[in-house]
């Protein structure tokens, strides 16, 4: 794998608030390799329009909808995973999964995960804590 350039870095750790982030890679891989300008906009290809690939991967990942299965709404649907502030916020801490492993998860399952998420501690050194959506039998 390669390195990311200095100015790369430089530029993902000002646009990101957390940073290293696979967000914040993706943005310094950008810079790094010319498509975007630090602080512009990414530049449009004229011929060929960009799909996300049917493959697994980075590019499927952020493709995916994630959802807050420890926050289900009355009509059986999800609210969007995150928050807006964690300290203001009266919403407890979120276990995010994309929407269609959550449509195939049990309702205890999902209990489950949402349980051993908020026994953790989270957000130790800023970063939130992982924990495995299905436990090991």
């Amino acid at each position: 794998m390669a390195k990311l350039c200095p100015k790369g870095k430089a530029a993902a750790k000002r646009k990101f608030d957390v940073y290293p982030s696979a967000y914040a890679n993706m943005y310094a891989s950008a810079v790094c390799s010319g498509k975007i300008k630090p602080g512009g906009k990414k530049k449009k290809k004229k011929t060929k329009t960009v799909k996300a690939k049917t493959g697994g991967g980075l590019r499927k990942w952020v493709g995916e909808k994630w959802v807050d299965i420890g926050a289900p709404k009355k009509n059986g649907k999800y609210q969007p995973c995150g928050r807006k502030n964690a300290k203001t916020s009266k919403r407890k801490y979120p276990k995010c999964v994309p929407l269609a492993k959550a449509k195939r998860m049990t309702a205890g399952q999902k209990a489950s995960a949402v349980k051993r998420k908020r026994a953790k501690a989270q957000g130790v050194g800023g970063k939130p804590t992982f924990v495995k959506t299905f436990k090991k039998k």
